[in-house]
């Protein structure tokens, strides 16, 4: 059978390997593309990220929906966030192997280039969740940051705030269907451009 555009979705939800290799053809490049803005200071690992986002595709088509937004959006959005997930795990990474490299060819430990190219990672990370949480309100933004970024349970969210849990479910819920709205909008808005 051949892979075409319009066959290669369902035949990746029945594990057929030409589709993957059809899609890592047509999608490759604004896969590489999305995974370069995010890891542009990290190349050595921009490989191994497009990989992840080929296996996360593979293994999960299934939540695919394309009556919610065409198939580009979908592989440029898991690329974004596997790349994201990429550069917080290796963040951490980069200052333990610097510091290992140095010591180790006898070098003194430069602190403040490693704690400065951290730093700056940090920032990108702030300023994005920041941008994306803008279009909240300010009591829902202060449960994504405590939920996600400070990795609290909704029990101790709960506690503190005296919101019953199902109500944060709620808000969390209406939130990440703004961001996602609202981001498919500048999507499809920058396309045009």
């Amino acid at each position: 059978m051949k892979v075409t555009e319009d066959n290669f979705i369902p035949l990746l939800c029945q594990k057929h390997e030409k589709a993957l290799e059809y899609c890592m053809l047509h999608y490759g490049g604004l896969v590489k593309a999305v995974i370069h803005r995010y890891l542009g200071n990290l190349p050595e690992y921009e490989e191994e990220c497009q990989n992840d986002v080929f296996f996360a595709v593979w293994n999960h088509i299934d939540a695919y929906d394309p009556q919610r937004n065409p198939f580009s959006n979908w592989i440029a959005g898991v690329a974004r966030l596997k790349a994201l997930d990429c550069k917080r795990k290796y963040a951490s990474h980069m200052l333990e192997t610097s510091w290992e490299a140095m010591e180790e060819k006898g070098q003194p430990v430069i602190h403040q280039e490693l704690s400065a190219e951290l730093q700056a990672i940090e920032t990108e990370f702030s300023d994005e969740t920041r941008q994306m949480l803008s279009c909240l309100k300010p009591k829902d933004q202060e449960l994504f940051l405590r939920l996600y970024i400070e990795e609290e349970n909704v029990d101790e969210i709960s506690q503190s705030t005296g919101l019953a849990k199902p109500v944060i479910y709620n808000r969390l819920s209406r939130g990440r269907k703004r961001i996602r709205s609202l981001f498919a909008a500048n999507r499809e808005r920058s396309l045009r451009l």
